[in-house]
């Protein structure tokens, strides 16, 4: 293992960290960018499984960053990934606790966060085209996607029932076709 490809893994993950705010689903797609695009670290199928195996741990897109780490560089590159991807923010939310309990209620606050929603709402949905993109794979895929997606919306069906239903349906579709 070198020690160059473990100072990758810090640098980007570290960037991904600071400028990967809106939480964690906003953090997807600079991290495809640095790991699939910009290092061939993975390939666009191995990142979407590792954000999928994220998704069963508590803070599913920071711990995948773990994961990637793992593949990259081995035990070393787990822990310098996932201490990289929290630093940036554990820092700045240590630095700016007072400051931001003194203006919170502040209307220039306010208007500030009401401008950076979009840019995470945009982000969201770019990580979940990204993401889906190399995963789909027949009309059938994506008419399932379709009505997990107008019933999460129209009908704010439990996610569990959601993701137990399209596993059914997924299931039952690979003993049809």
């Amino acid at each position: 293992m070198s020690m160059l490809i473990v100072y990758q893994l810090a640098h980007s993950f570290l960037k991904v960290g600071f400028f990967g705010f809106g939480g964690g689903f906003a953090m997807i797609p600079l991290m495809q960018r640095m790991v699939v695009h910009q290092n061939n670290w993975l390939s666009a199928s191995q990142f979407a499984a590792a954000i999928a195996l994220g998704q069963v741990t508590p803070g599913p897109v920071a711990i995948s960053a773990t994961f990637i780490g793992y593949k990259v560089a081995g035990l070393t590159g787990a822990v310098v990934a996932t201490v990289a991807i929290f630093t940036p923010s554990l820092l700045v939310m240590y630095l700016i606790e007072k400051f931001y309990l003194k203006v919170r209620e502040k209307e220039i606050t306010q208007a500030v966060l009401h401008g950076i929603l979009p840019v995470v709402v945009v982000l969201m949905l770019q990580a979940a085209i990204s993401l889906g993109r190399p995963t789909v794979h027949s009309f059938w895929q994506i008419l399932v996607i379709v009505m997990v997606a107008a019933l999460a919306i129209t009908r704010k069906v439990s996610y569990g029932l959601l993701v137990a239903g399209s596993t059914a349906v997924g299931a039952l579709m690979s003993f049809w076709l």
